[in-house]
């Protein structure tokens, strides 16, 4: 996968599960949207991974990193980010 297709697959997992997360806070009981936001929490860290070994970190959390990466792509409203 290329970078652009990384940030993508990142984005609909994370959306996927925050929104599970979102409807588990008041179903908590909720064996099923359990198990779909722990698929979508997985895959979500396992495309972060793949991300951040091939083009460093995507987020400040936890980087060891002296180089923000990220300040020198496209910002999400610039035109060349879509």
């Amino acid at each position: 996968m290329d970078k652009k297709q990384l940030l993508w697959q990142l984005s609909a997992e994370q959306f996927a599960a925050l929104e599970i997360a979102l409807y588990l806070d008041t179903h908590p009981h909720d064996g099923k949207a359990m198990e779909k936001f722990d698929a979508h929490q997985e895959k979500y860290l396992a495309y972060k991974k793949q991300y951040e070994e091939a083009y460093g970190p995507i987020t400040i959390e936890y980087s060891k990193h002296k180089n923000w990466n990220w300040v020198n792509d496209p910002w999400p409203w610039q035109r060349e980010a879509n």
